[in-house]
């Protein structure tokens, strides 16, 4: 018996001498603990500049703080978008070699495309009212129109089609010439944009008016300036409107396809 005791205690000590040798090996093969990532700053949105506005500059978009969104169906500008347009005004104001600003309606897709373009044509001329009506001049400021057609955001959530529902600026022409060289329009729908005195003119018309320049001949990207517009049914509009003063139609046309508004958030309540 006790001589067997030195191969039980030999015995032992190898197996823990070989122990010794593997346990390295799973402590390597432990994963290592994971490191807390930081958060990534948030990129700004596409909407906004990441520098003011310049000639030198390859980027056509006005800088501004916020944004000009819209509730669903409607073209009212809301409380907080009026900071943003006085803004916008007060840049203008203090960039008098920009001739010509774009001024563009858009909308989410939750309607028919001709409902979508009737919605974002009166989204961009409730915008220029805006500005005329705070005193500045009408011909600096191109209306268009682009409907469903140039979504910033998904059409699937909630607050991607707020996102989408907007109105965005741009510098079009500076003085008097295409910036650099590119399409004032954008390739979208022109609309009218009207001075106060017109608008008064027109108010019993029930349409945006809609005007069709003819075709440019520019020299050098230099545009003749254009000529006072008579629109048809103005005259008409004025007499009628000395016959039924105080009939104007009400608008109408502003109810989404769903029926309901949705506001930024996503939040829902019934019309």
């Amino acid at each position: 018996m006790n001589i067997l005791r030195p191969r039980l205690w030999g015995g032992s000590a190898l197996l823990a001498a070989a122990w010794l040798l593997v346990l390295p090996g799973c402590a390597s093969q432990v994963p290592p603990r994971p490191v807390p990532q930081l958060e990534a700053s948030p990129t700004l949105p596409p909407w906004y500049p990441e520098q003011p506005w310049n000639q030198a500059s390859q980027d056509d978009r006005v800088y501004y703080t916020g944004k000009v969104v819209f509730d669903t169906g409607r073209h009212a500008i809301r409380p907080e978008a009026e900071a943003v347009l006085r803004q916008l005004l007060a840049w203008l104001q203090a960039n008098p070699d920009v001739s010509r600003v774009r001024l563009e309606g858009h909308t989410d897709t939750r309607a028919s495309d001709e409902y979508n373009q009737k919605l974002s044509e009166r989204r961009s001329i409730a915008v220029a009212d805006w500005l005329v009506d705070n005193g500045f001049d009408h011909n600096r400021l191109l209306a268009v129109a682009f409907g469903e057609s140039r979504p910033l955001a998904t059409n699937d959530s909630a607050v991607g089609r707020q996102e989408n529902r907007r109105s965005s600026f741009h510098v079009a022409e500076v003085g008097g010439r295409r910036f650099k060289g590119q399409d004032p329009t954008a390739g979208g729908l022109v609309l009218t944009v009207l001075s106060r005195e017109e608008r008064d003119a027109m108010k019993n018309v029930g349409e945006v008016p809609t005007y069709e320049p003819p075709p440019a001949k520019p020299i050098r990207d230099v545009f003749e300036p254009e000529k006072k517009k008579v629109f048809k049914g103005m005259l008409d509009s004025v007499k009628k409107a000395e016959e039924t003063e105080g009939n104007a139609p009400p608008e109408g046309g502003d109810k989404p396809e769903d029926g309901k508004t949705e506001t930024e958030g996503g939040a829902k309540t019934e019309l």
